[in-house]
């Protein structure tokens, strides 16, 4: 069973791959790309281009995130009593598991027409060996592109497309053999600056995401959303965004029985507010407020009205010391037969502080009350219709630039769930160490890219619309 990345209820899976670490044409990307378009390199700028090798050794103290209990005989389904912990039949998927991993990951930004008019080129190509569970060996793969225009002072605006290929990603022990999940995702958007206090923003997006094994095909879906909002910005750099978003969601290999639980469609509406307040140079606040409206295609009795908030304030301390703080209340989904939809309400605190010019560390600690929504027919409780867990979870990173390009980087986080409903914990622990070089024309390339997002940081905090 699979969390999605982000906790937000559109759904954005991560993914892995089955391609070919070297050779195969996929890897080249971002290069033909690049050979492609050099001629029509606006003169006056340079194409920034970041080369990024990394090979790692990461330690998982629980790599399918069983819960602690030891198995016991007649154990009964999930399906049949979902308050009950998934268990391991033995003690073969148990153990503590070393991963080693090597990447290469590269980027472009090209200059194209005018100084205003760029596209982003970023790809990643990975390769992870497990020392105990073999069959868990894979290739992750990813790619994106961006193009960013502008026609005058008056319309702007940018086009995006990618996919990722990467790893199902174990949520309680439930499912022990290897999927690769497939995502892909393309988006527009048109930003009509009509004052300087006002502007208008238009955008399109779909997205997908597609599993090998068949147990989770019933997952699989397809996304298509429009979105309008206004926006003001005051003098002080502050701002307020009004607008309203549609969605519709399918899953297009349900049968039947699955239709009769989870239905094969549904279509979202949100309205919300985003706003910005900048109380100084050192501190922002930033908030998004929103009410989602969801109606079932099959199941309207589940149609439902849900909360999307998200708080969350940006402290600069010094130019080395940097302190975040998020809050949400956001439904979410997981691959779980037996659960509708997550409610999640939780707090996250995140420090980034940079010590000096070759070294910097971060923290971060999140704590999250999350009720599992479930199916009528498939799982029921005796204290009602949801399941409530709470999520403790610690993290530390660090990284050492020794020479310039070359760093050794520490990644790792301590995770704690207890179920309310019957007391089981699960506990997972995670630390990874690797050397890092990279390549840049340009300083500060590496950043503007955005390449640290193949990363897939376990430390650091997601960003959070």
């Amino acid at each position: 069973m699979q969390k999605t990345s982000k906790m937000n209820f559109r759904k954005r899976h991560r993914a892995s791959s089955t391609a070919h670490f070297s050779t195969r044409p996929g890897g080249w990307l971002v290069f033909g790309f690049l050979f492609v378009l050099t001629p029509s390199v606006y003169a006056a700028d340079t194409v920034e281009l970041v080369l990024q090798l990394e090979t790692s050794l990461t330690s998982d103290s629980n790599p399918f995130r069983f819960y602690e209990q030891t198995a016991k005989p007649g154990q009964p389904d999930l399906v049949d009593q979902p308050d009950q912990p998934v268990l391991a039949p033995d003690k073969q998927f148990r153990d503590r598991d070393s991963i080693t991993g090597t990447d290469i990951r590269a980027g472009a930004i090209i200059p194209i027409l005018s100084d205003r008019t760029r596209l982003i080129l970023t790809g990643s190509l990975g390769k992870r060996h497990y020392k105990n569970y073999k069959d868990l060996d894979h290739n992750l793969k990813a790619a994106d592109a961006t193009l960013q225009w502008a026609a005058g002072k008056i319309v702007n605006g940018q086009i995006t497309a990618g996919k990722e290929d990467r790893l199902f990603q174990y949520i309680n022990g439930s499912l022990t053999d290897k999927d690769i999940s497939h995502q892909k995702r393309a988006a527009a958007n048109i930003n009509f600056k009509l004052t300087d206090e006002w502007s208008l923003n238009v955008s399109l997006d779909r997205a997908g995401l597609n599993y090998d094994l068949p147990l989770n095909q019933l997952y699989n879906f397809d996304e298509r959303g429009r979105q309008l909002s206004g926006r003001y910005y005051s003098p002080t750099g502050s701002s307020v965004e009004i607008g309203t978003r549609l969605s519709e969601t399918s899953f297009p290999d349900r049968n039947e029985q699955d239709i009769a639980d989870l239905d094969k469609a549904y279509k979202e509406s949100e309205v919300f507010l985003d706003a910005e307040w900048r109380y100084s140079s050192k501190s922002v606040t930033s908030a998004h407020l929103g009410v989602i409206r969801r109606k079932y295609d099959v199941l309207t009795e589940r149609d439902t009205n849900l909360s999307n908030i998200l708080l969350r304030g940006t402290y600069h301390y010094s130019p080395k010391v940097r302190l975040d703080l998020q809050l949400w209340d956001r439904p979410f989904t997981i691959v779980d037969r037996t659960v509708v939809y997550v409610l999640s309400k939780a707090v996250r605190f995140d420090a980034q502080w940079k010590y000096s010019d070759k070294s910097q560390m971060n923290f971060s600690t999140l704590f999250q009350n999350s009720d599992n929504v479930l199916v009528p027919r498939l799982a029921t409780l005796a204290d009602g219709t949801s399941r409530k867990e709470k999520l403790i979870r610690v993290g530390f990173g660090g990284a050492y630039e020794f020479e310039r390009g070359f760093r050794l980087v520490l990644d790792s986080f301590y995770e704690k769930v207890q179920r309310e409903s019957d007391g089981v914990n699960l506990k997972q622990a995670v630390i990874k160490l690797g050397f890092e070089y990279t390549y840049e024309n340009l300083p500060g390339s590496n950043s503007r890219m955005g390449l640290k997002r193949y990363q897939h940081s376990l430390s650091a905090s997601d960003s959070l619309r």
